[in-house]
């Protein structure tokens, strides 16, 4: 089991420049990626999107790649292709305007014909591919280290979800018990004391407040989110939807509560399934 969330940092050295990539992931609920530090180098910045999501299934990461030259300025040069390709286009443009005066210089380098020069995309790419490597591995550990934090929390939701359904179910014949003691008692105050008609009305009670396919379920979550935590993978979202069906079961098991101890039971039940879906809610 992992968290979603963590932090992880690489650095890597290139001929006459360094790379160093910082990845912060936190809770989504799916997979999300951001990459900055390389708006020229689409590419790249996909490398490190296909990365991410080779190793992790859920979370929203954020990917800063910082390129360092050693200090100095990169030197500037322009791109003469490109450059040639938009003056006539201008030229076209100011024909089609009806303007006389040419396109100026000043106008065709706002356009972003100079560029910065710098080791190309491939002698970046593996340095860029070790930096992130590293990071990630760091980022991984990072949120192993939380899932077993995670993992040991749900354990005790699971030990203490069990030690609720065993009450629950001691509690039932103490409710018809205590049901069939107030009928009988209101019986004898009007002078009707009738142990067949007793035992049709407490029937008829246990009946309308029969819990017992609730509680079979609830064991059945309790056993699934038990297999979850042996598992090996992402189990976030089936988490998330397991302690979901527990809440919905112990909502009903408190609906047809009829004495205060199984309501307190309830309760319980509901605030535990509220606390697995909090802890599920950072598991991948």
């Amino acid at each position: 089991m992992r968290s979603m969330t963590g932090f992880g940092r690489g650095r890597a050295e290139g001929e006459d420049f360094s790379v160093q990539v910082d990845v912060r992931s936190l809770n989504h609920r799916f997979l999300e990626v951001r990459v900055r530090g390389l708006p020229d180098m689409p590419g790249l910045a996909l490398r490190c999107e296909e990365a991410i999501k080779a190793r992790f299934s859920r979370g929203s990461f954020d990917v800063n790649v910082t390129l360092d030259f050693g200090g100095f300025r990169r030197p500037k040069a322009i791109n003469r292709e490109a450059a040639v390709r938009l003056w006539q286009e201008l030229r076209a443009l100011s024909a089609a305007l009806g303007i006389d005066e040419p396109p100026s210089l000043e106008a065709l380098l706002s356009l972003g014909v100079v560029q910065e020069e710098g080791p190309e995309e491939e002698m970046i790419r593996p340095v860029l591919e070790r930096a992130l490597g590293a990071a990630l591995d760091e980022l991984e550990a990072f949120r192993t280290r939380e899932g077993k934090a995670l993992a040991d929390a749900l354990r005790r939701e699971a030990g203490a979800l069990e030690a609720l359904l065993s009450r629950a179910e001691a509690e039932i014949p103490r409710a018809r018990e205590a049901f069939a003691a107030r009928l009988r008692e209101r019986l004898g105050e009007i002078g009707v004391l009738d142990e067949a008609r007793i035992a049709l009305e407490v029937g008829l009670w246990a009946e309308r407040t029969d819990v017992q396919e609730e509680l079979d379920r609830l064991k059945s979550h309790l056993a699934r989110l038990e297999d979850l935590l042996r598992a090996e993978g992402p189990v976030g979202r089936e988490l998330e939807f397991l302690a979901q069906e527990i809440g919905r079961e112990a909502n009903t098991l408190a609906a047809k509560s009829r004495g205060v101890a199984l309501g307190e039971v309830a309760l319980e039940l509901r605030l535990c399934a509220e606390r697995i879906r909090e802890q599920a809610r950072n598991v991948e």
